[in-house]
């Protein structure tokens, strides 16, 4: 595929600057997002999602394209509004900046901003995705392991529910 070395150097400069624009945003503007209702934005997210998940599951090769939808995803949400799958995308951008920029505290930052966002929307979609991310690489940095039974198995709930069974499943596992 096209991309390569240069394909993964625009890929990180993308993560470094959504984080800088997730770290310069008040915390009151992410905290009172309203809710995408534009259809074509709202096709658009389903879609980056699924192209996220896809180029992850292809391989190293295309892992660039999955930071450029993530940050896109995270990028469209600060400008429209929460989407469905918007606490999922913020809490892989948390992780991204704590393995590309190595920064805990602005990973932890990012981190309760994706569960607020998670609380907000009152949507299980993601919901499992967004603890798992969070829970299985950044939060042993902040928290203690042993609270993190309750969100995980709120996890592993919320992906049986809604038919995420391998987040389910990674939940409970981890659990």
């Amino acid at each position: 595929p096209r991309g390569g070395v240069m394909g993964l150097m625009k890929a990180v400069v993308s993560v470094r600057k959504t984080v800088k624009m997730v770290k310069q945003t008040p915390m009151e503007v992410l905290d009172s997002l309203p809710v995408a209702t534009d259809p074509s934005k709202l096709a658009i997210v389903a879609f980056l999602s699924r192209l996220a998940e896809w180029s992850y599951v292809a391989g190293e090769k295309f892992i660039y394209l999955a930071l450029l939808v993530g940050t896109k995803t995270v990028k469209m949400t600060l400008s429209y509004g929460l989407f469905e799958w918007s606490a999922s995308s913020l809490s892989g951008l948390g992780v991204v900046s704590l393995l590309v920029v190595g920064d805990v505290d602005t990973s932890h930052y990012i981190g309760e901003r994706a569960l607020q966002m998670q609380e907000r929307l009152k949507s299980e979609a993601g919901k499992a995705k967004t603890l798992l991310t969070l829970h299985i690489v950044v939060c042993h940095h902040v928290k203690p392991l042993q609270s993190f039974s309750k969100p995980l198995l709120e996890g592993y709930q919320s992906g049986m529910r809604t038919g995420d069974k391998s987040m389910a499943m990674w939940c409970l596992l981890i659990n």
